[in-house]
């Protein structure tokens, strides 16, 4: 995944270019999972890796008195972030950081709900990633990772992967729902919905 993360141009004219591909092709994933978190209107959310942000507005359209965090480690994302909170009128429950996955700049227990929607594969460090998702939710707190199956790593077989993302949740006080495969207008992708205990 560092290879991914090297060539794919995530800042720059081509961090513009994949911005504009990602919020056509992703946006039905986006509002999938936004619908996964069954929000309050004062519920705190963490979008990581946020992309041009349109989960992030989804989310924020939802709720009133909570506050809608968009991380992405890039500055292109970020700034398309922030112009979309801007046009559809939701700055006031929205914040949008240049962060990544591995250290996120969110105090214990904050979160009510954590997202992350094609992202989870380029994580730098994944165990890292996940001990900081699970240090920012609330007991009771729901983590929502949607992922395409095309870009499942190919280091183990697919299902080897799931599982072995499952686990690695449970081991972190998780409890993860099955896994399903659900099909979105991009193709057929990874959900996976669960909760930190209490």
């Amino acid at each position: 995944m560092d290879f991914l993360n090297r060539v794919l141009p995530w800042d720059g004219w081509g961090g513009r270019i994949m911005a504009t591909v990602m919020a056509r092709g992703n946006s039905d994933m986006e509002f999938a999972a936004v619908e996964m978190l069954n929000l309050k209107s004062d519920s705190n959310v963490a979008m990581i890796g946020c992309g041009p942000g349109i989960g992030v507005v989804e989310c924020a359209r939802r709720i009133s008195s909570g506050i809608v965090i968009g991380l992405d480690p890039s500055i292109v994302m970020t700034e398309r972030t922030r112009k979309r909170c801007c046009r559809a009128r939701v700055e006031q429950v929205t914040k949008v950081e240049r962060a990544a996955a591995e250290s996120l700049p969110l105090s214990d227990r904050s979160q009510d709900a954590v997202v992350s929607v094609n992202n989870i594969q380029l994580w730098t460090n994944r165990s890292v990633g996940l001990d900081e998702c699970t240090r920012v939710l609330v007991p009771g707190g729901v983590i929502v990772v949607l992922l395409h199956m095309w870009a499942i790593p190919s280091v183990l077989p697919r299902q080897e992967w799931i599982k072995q993302l499952c686990d690695d949740l449970s081991a972190r006080d998780v409890h993860v729902e099955k896994p399903r495969i659900r099909r979105f207008r991009s193709g057929k992708a990874l959900v996976l919905i669960g909760k930190r205990s209490k």
